[in-house]
């Protein structure tokens, strides 16, 4: 990605809370997933048979997906409030500096 990309994409509260999102789901699914797999809590991921890959997924999914719910809405709502406040903040700024040079 392009800088300049990434600058467009901080100025669109939703793309910054999709792609916040997934790279936090992500990262916080292959670390629960790899644990457990390791942990193997009553054998449920591994046996003499192998890998469960079917139970592996299920765990994966149970986590990827609220992970990326919550985290997608929380990044996308504190960017737009963040962006808000220092237009705000800018806006006033700028008018209190009009007045001082008039």
């Amino acid at each position: 990605m392009k800088p300049t990309n990434l600058k467009k994409l901080s100025k669109q509260f939703w793309g910054f809370g999709l792609l916040v999102g997934a790279l936090g789901a992500s990262l916080i699914t292959s670390v629960i997933t790899l644990w457990e797999l390791i942990e193997n809590p009553g054998e449920i991921f591994r046996n003499a048979q192998g890998v469960n890959w079917s139970f592996v997924f299920d765990t994966a999914s149970s986590w990827f997906i609220p992970s990326f719910l919550y985290l997608a809405l929380i990044s996308a709502i504190a960017h737009l409030s963040i962006s808000a406040l220092t237009r705000g903040l800018n806006k006033s700024s700028q008018g209190k500096n009009k007045t001082k040079a008039d």
